[in-house]
């Protein structure tokens, strides 16, 4: 697999190390070189079924914001949203919870989430946004992991349960004379021997920066779909790059020599396209990455992601601010928790610490995601962090949302 070459921020300087929840509110001497901290915890209902704690201790010091949703509560529901709702561009985490206001729900909270480009605002990992794919990778496009991997995800599921695992995107193009093709990914980039199937979301055109790769592309137009499988119809000729993409539709792009094997189809041709995830945990509605996990099964394995997830010391080891995500053991209740850092009241964590303090509060599977000066949560429409970046709130590419609906 081809190593991918767009540019995305470096996690250095992200946080880690930590104490368990009981030791955040004992009171113990300053380290921080002569600052002042006083311990305390403050908990508020912000709607039923939505509890904010704030922690702040001494040890370390560390100020610490953990969101608990009871997702039992049948009118909350977790999903995600991408900056300006395009594939590129990066936005603020609290104007993408503003925008997500609608007449049928209210965004009570939001989060920052996947590691992105600073250039463009490309996320690493796949995601799927009110069950569409908005990326689809079976690698994540990292360039700082020490080793090509797939990196954690959290996701949502149709039945309302959320999952963290190592998701990688599989797909397949089924011609109308029956011949089967492996889909490569969905508004992913480039690669030797790759098919790619691009929506209107990827923008206006498919790239034109292609690595000198041979080229084939045909768009296709949405026909209804057949139990999980999509059916569109080829409605164009082939191309050879920058092939525009209208509103609703698809073009299916054939890199090095996969684009051989399009060359015998034509325009009204009917095509098959079936999208999916390994491992495949059923129909998904909401789908952010990570990097790495820390909690498995009641479990830290922060320790470990140096080795599992091609995380590196200065990333895991150091103390930065941290943002994370995680669920209980009964899979009803979904945390949003973050650790302030880079400062004299709170200096972040490290891996293994927000592992810890991920157990303390509950979480029985949890892990990480962007954090540094991306570390962002919203509670009604309120910044309840302090950001990092000089500017204040930093613009990202994507982030979880939780949405509570209006009654009729």
């Amino acid at each position: 697999m081809m190593k991918s070459k767009r540019q995305f921020r470096t996690p250095q300087g992200l946080i880690v190390c930590f104490l368990a929840a009981t030791c955040l509110i004992q009171s113990s001497s300053d380290a921080h070189q002569g600052t002042k901290v006083t311990d305390s915890t403050a908990t508020r209902i912000v709607r039923p079924g939505v509890t904010h704690k704030q922690v702040v201790s001494s040890r370390g010091p560390w100020i610490v914001n953990i969101l608990q949703i009871d997702l039992t509560q049948s009118e909350l529901h977790i999903g995600a949203g991408r900056a300006f709702d395009r594939f590129f561009g990066r936005e603020k985490t609290s104007s993408i919870a503003q925008r997500h206001n609608t007449a049928d729900h209210v965004v009570i909270a939001a989060l920052n989430a996947d590691f992105f480009s600073l250039k463009t605002g490309e996320i690493e990992n796949n995601n799927i946004i009110d069950g569409t794919f908005v990326k689809g990778t079976p690698m994540t496009g990292s360039p700082f992991d020490t080793f090509d991997n797939v990196h954690s995800q959290f996701a949502m599921t149709r039945n309302r349960k959320p999952l963290i695992d190592r998701f990688a995107f599989e797909g397949s193009i089924t011609w109308s004379h029956g011949v089967t093709t492996g889909l490569t990914g969905i508004n992913d980039l480039p690669r030797l021997q790759s098919l790619i199937l691009y929506s209107d979301s990827y923008g206006p055109t498919t790239p034109t920066d292609t690595l000198n790769i041979p080229i084939r592309e045909w768009p296709l137009t949405p026909a209804g779909t057949r139990f999980d499988t999509l059916l569109c119809v080829v409605s164009g000729e082939s191309s050879t790059g920058g092939t525009p993409i209208t509103t609703g539709s698809f073009v299916l792009s054939a890199y090095g020599r996969t684009e051989g094997s399009l060359t015998s189809f034509h325009k009204g041709d009917t095509v098959k396209v079936w999208t999916g995830l390994t491992p495949n945990r059923g129909p998904i509605t909401t789908l952010v990455g990570g990097w790495p996990r820390l909690v498995l099964n009641g479990k830290n394995i922060a320790a470990n992601a140096d080795s599992l997830e091609g995380t590196f010391p200065r990333f895991s080891a150091n103390r930065h601010p941290r943002s994370g995500v995680g669920f209980s053991q009964d899979s009803t209740k979904v945390y949003f928790i973050i650790v302030d850092g880079r400062s004299e009241k709170s200096v972040g964590m490290s891996l293994i610490e927000f592992g810890d303090l991920m157990i303390a509060e509950g979480i029985y599977q949890g892990m990480n995601l962007d954090g540094g000066g991306s570390t962002t949560l919203v509670i009604n429409g309120t910044i309840v962090n302090s950001p990092t970046d000089p500017a204040g709130e930093r613009p990202v590419g994507n982030c979880l949302l939780l949405f509570a609906t209006k009654p009729k």
